[in-house]
């Protein structure tokens, strides 16, 4: 008897989980620049960079920018700004880490904390977080059919898995040169830079992934009068990722972190620093899968022989459903009374966090919060520069036509879009476009026929009479 197979790739989990590193130092304010009156804002901005496995090891390398911005004692100078890293490196245990494993590893900084040392010195304290998930990319071979043999009876079950067809990592770089809007004043000194990633999308075609997405830079900066000013400028990119197994059904799950970020600023044909050229680098994590329906053979034995099925026990994440929604979140936020008034908003950085997924007969539950970040413009001399921190809760039930037992959601939350506007009473209102993707997974135990033995039976085993009364559900193969 032989079996003819399938083959399906598949992603066993080995370990995942969550955990932090804090990364602290003192920072020395450079010879050239002024003292330290009043810290203004500390900003923080976590990326892996490197992972490897060794010894039964995972060990995540990355980074923790922080850009700084101060009020200096001086006359004439309202806002300097210092720019610095902290590396981390980041090891992560299980027995169950071998060298074929892979890894999938995202940081983001949930926090920096400061204190002025003296006016030269200063020591920062930040917190990266880091999600993390480590994998065996394994391909099953799944009996599906038996070849020419008439004779045997085979039993099957319908099983849902999701094939494997693409996990992979790209850097993408993003060039373009901005101007300096007319009106505005020229620049003197480039304070900060924030760059973040909005209105992605993609599309699979036979072999390629295409990327779109638009890079969102805001620029803040000091002109020749030591006046604060900003501009931004948004750039779209469409990037095409082979991959060879990739066709139309294919989904992706795609994990984008901006990596590195050169900026230079340039003068224009008057002479004029007007013209900055941006350098972007773009980290993308690739994970595309397609669903496969295969009907496996679960039991199978050939009459008058001794059928012996040698199994392999397996366990596999099921898809029962998929859940994909869009919402507009709408928030005002004003400043506190003890804080100057907003003159306008320099820069708005959104965060979703989900804090409760549950399944609800045909509905799925999704509870959680956005991070608003907001850095805004004042009139006034004391504090130029000033910001807002804001959480936003949101819930949905969504409709959802998984059912049965041991289902586990999945879900993912992406801000496509933040747009803002200052109204007449001073607040920022904020409009969030929210992206929810679910997947519902069912986990099975499995068991696998991988091969089948037969051996003729002797002649006396052969004969005999059974009487068996059949009961309601009974199958040749009970």
């Amino acid at each position: 008897m032989e079996l003819i197979k399938e083959s399906v790739n598949v992603n066993e989990t080995v370990h995942k989980g969550s955990t932090q590193t804090m990364v602290d130092g003192d920072i020395i304010v450079p010879d050239v620049m002024p003292d330290v009156l009043k810290i203004l804002q500390v900003d923080a901005v976590a990326c892996i960079n490197h992972k490897s496995i060794e010894n039964g090891r995972l060990s995540l390398s990355g980074k923790v920018d922080l850009k700084i911005l101060y009020m200096p004692d001086s006359e004439t100078e309202k806002i300097k700004s210092i720019l610095t890293s902290f590396d981390f490196v980041q090891p992560v245990e299980n027995g169950g880490i071998t060298t074929e494993c892979v890894a999938a590893a995202v940081a983001n900084a949930e926090r920096a904390e400061f204190s002025m040392i003296n006016s030269r010195k200063l020591h920062i304290k930040a917190i990266a977080s880091i999600d993390y998930e480590i994998f065996m990319p394994k391909t099953l071979e799944i009996a599906s059919e038996i070849s020419d043999d008439e004779e045997a009876e085979i039993k099957k079950e319908k099983i849902a898995i999701r094939n494997l067809v693409d996990f992979s990592e790209h850097e993408i770089s993003v060039r373009e040169q901005m101007e300096i809007p007319n009106g505005q004043s020229s620049i003197k000194e480039l304070l900060k830079a924030d760059v973040k990633i909005s209105d992605t999308e993609y599309k699979t075609v036979t072999g390629k992934i295409v990327m779109k997405g638009v890079v969102c830079v805001s620029l803040l900066y000091s002109d020749e009068n030591n006046n604060i000013e900003f501009a931004e400028e948004e750039i779209p990119f469409t990037e095409v990722i082979d991959s060879e197994d990739v066709n139309e059904n294919s989904v992706c799950d795609i994990d984008r972190v901006i990596m590195n970020t050169n900026i230079t600023v340039g003068e224009d044909s008057d002479g004029d620093n007007r013209l900055v050229d941006l350098d972007i680098t773009v980290g993308v994590q690739v994970t595309a899968t397609q669903n496969v329906e295969i009907e496996m053979i679960s039991d199978c034995y050939e009459p008058y022989k001794k059928t012996n099925l040698i199994r392999e026990e397996i366990k596999l994440e099921e898809p029962a459903a998929k859940v994909v929604a869009q919402n507009t979140v709408r928030e005002c936020v004003a400043a506190d009374k003890n804080v100057p008034a907003v003159s306008n908003v320099y820069n708005v950085i959104t965060e979703p966090h989900i804090t409760k997924a549950e399944l609800q007969r045909n509905k799925l539950l999704c509870e959680g919060r956005i991070e608003a970040y907001i850095l805004y413009l004042s009139d006034s001399s004391e504090n130029p520069v000033c910001s807002i921190r804001k959480e936003i809760p949101f819930s949905y039930m969504l409709d959802c036509d998984a059912q049965g037992k041991d289902l586990t959601p999945e879900i993912k939350a992406e801000i496509k879009h933040t747009g803002y506007n200052l109204n007449a009473a001073g607040e920022i209102e904020l409009r969030c476009n929210l992206a929810l993707n679910a997947n519902i997974i069912r986990e099975r135990n499995l068991s696998i026929i991988s091969d089948v033995q037969t051996e003729e039976l002797p002649e006396e085993d052969r004969k005999g009479i059974v009487i068996y009364f059949v009961q309601k559900g009974d199958t040749l193969c009970s």
